[in-house]
C-alpha cells in the first residue's frame, strides 16, 4: 500500500508511467499524474519533489531526461511536446500520504464501485487508517454531518476542492 498510486491512465499512459516513474524516484521526485493530450499534442507530467518545493529548474531538468528516455524508446510521436509541472494547489491525490497531508480539506472523489449508493462523493477528509479513508459528508453549504469510510483501492480519482481553507494552508 505504501507505494500504491491511484491512477486512471490509458494503456499507453501506463507504459510511459512505468518507464519514467523509477527514474523520477531515483532523482527525488514522485509522479503524481501523467496524461497524453492528443488535442494539444502534449504529454503532461505532474510531479512533486520528495524533499522541498518543486521549482522551474527541477521541471526543466526532468523534462530533458524524460525526452531522452521517450526518444530512445520511441514512445511519443515526433510532433508531441513534454510538459513537466507541479500538480497545483487543487491537485489530485494519488498516494496515502496525500490524503494524510490533507486531513481537514475538502475533496471530490470518483469511485470504481458504489459506496453508500454513490459513485461520486464530496466531503472533508476526516482520517486515514491503513487504506481506509473517512470523509465527513457535506449536509448543506456550511456544515458537514455524516461520515463514510472508503478503501483507497476503490477510488479511481480524488481531487482537492479549491477553498479558502486550502489557500490559507498553502499560505497563498
Amino acid at each position: 500500500m505504501k507505494n500504491y498510486r491511484i491512477h486512471n491512465e490509458t494503456i499507453e499512459e501506463s507504459k510511459i508511467s512505468s518507464l519514467i516513474e523509477p527514474i523520477l524516484e531515483d532523482r527525488g521526485f514522485l509522479l503524481v499524474q501523467l496524461k497524453k493530450n492528443d488535442y494539444e499534442q502534449a504529454l503532461q507530467i505532474f510531479i512533486e519533489k520528495v524533499n522541498g518545493q518543486l521549482n522551474i529548474s527541477d521541471c526543466s531538468k526532468i523534462t530533458k531526461e524524460i525526452l531522452k528516455i521517450l526518444e530512445n524508446d520511441r514512445f511519443m510521436p515526433e510532433n508531441f511536446r513534454v510538459e513537466v509541472s507541479s500538480p497545483g494547489i487543487d491537485r489530485v491525490l494519488v498516494r496515502a500520504k496525500d490524503f494524510e497531508d490533507n486531513i481537514g480539506n475538502e475533496i471530490k472523489i470518483e469511485l470504481k464501485e458504489k459506496a453508500a449508493n454513490r459513485k461520486n462523493i464530496k466531503g472533508e477528509i476526516s482520517s486515514l487508517l491503513g487504506d481506509s479513508l473517512t470523509l465527513k459528508l457535506k449536509k448543506n453549504v456550511n456544515s458537514f454531518n455524516d461520515e463514510i469510510t472508503i478503501s483507497l483501492m476503490n477510488i479511481s480519482k480524488a481531487k482537492l476542492v479549491f477553498t479558502e481553507k486550502l489557500l490559507k494552508k498553502n499560505d497563498l
